[in-house]
């Protein structure tokens, strides 16, 4: 009776260890597809910003008698937005907070209820006091006095939620609404 005992605990234990085993290969092999995947949007980002294309400089026909040909500035291309992809350029809120910051210069952004709460944020140590500070301001209708802070409306499926941004230079004019379009993205990529 002994030996069938132990030999059923050995098989357990060792069933136990297996199923732990192929647990985490599964986490691994998850981590390492959205490793590669930022790796390959990333990759494609620089490229797209680095590419030379043949609009850019022309050279000018060489003219006999001189030794270099002139390089002519072709007309100035027109800059594309790269549009924001909330499961490319946000693998979790507070990077993709952080990416929208980057991409319209930006020193901080926080997302709160009407009544104060952090929803999302890009990290400012502030966020908290920034949160309920201005979401009181943006409800009654205050107006901000600091400089270089915004507040505006964010509607995130029907609840009205209050944008916060920080900015060192001009307040994005009129990239707000695209903020704000992106916002809503990231946020219905993770709430």
């Amino acid at each position: 009776m002994d030996s069938v005992s132990i030999d059923t605990f050995l098989l357990l234990v060792l069933l136990i260890l297996v199923g732990i085993v192929l647990f985490l290969s599964l986490v691994i092999a998850l981590y390492v597809i959205r490793l590669s995947r930022d790796i390959a949007g990333r990759q494609l980002l620089e490229v797209e910003r680095g590419r030379p294309t043949p609009e850019k400089t022309r050279v000018k026909e060489e003219i006999p008698g001189e030794a270099a040909p002139v390089v002519v500035p072709g007309p100035p291309e027109p800059v594309q937005e790269i549009a924001f992809d909330p499961s490319r350029d946000a693998p979790d809120i507070p990077t993709g907070m952080k990416n929208l910051c980057g991409r319209y210069g930006l020193s901080s952004l926080t997302v709160s209820s009407a009544d104060g709460l952090v929803i999302a944020s890009s990290g400012h140590p502030d966020a908290v006091t920034d949160a309920a500070q201005y979401s009181y301001s943006f409800m009654t209708g205050t107006p901000v006095k600091e400089s270089g802070v915004q507040v505006f409306p964010v509607d995130f499926g029907g609840t009205p939620l209050v944008g916060i941004l920080r900015s060192t230079g001009n307040a994005p004019g009129a990239s707000l609404d695209a903020l704000q379009k992106d916002l809503v993205k990231l946020l219905e990529r993770w709430i």
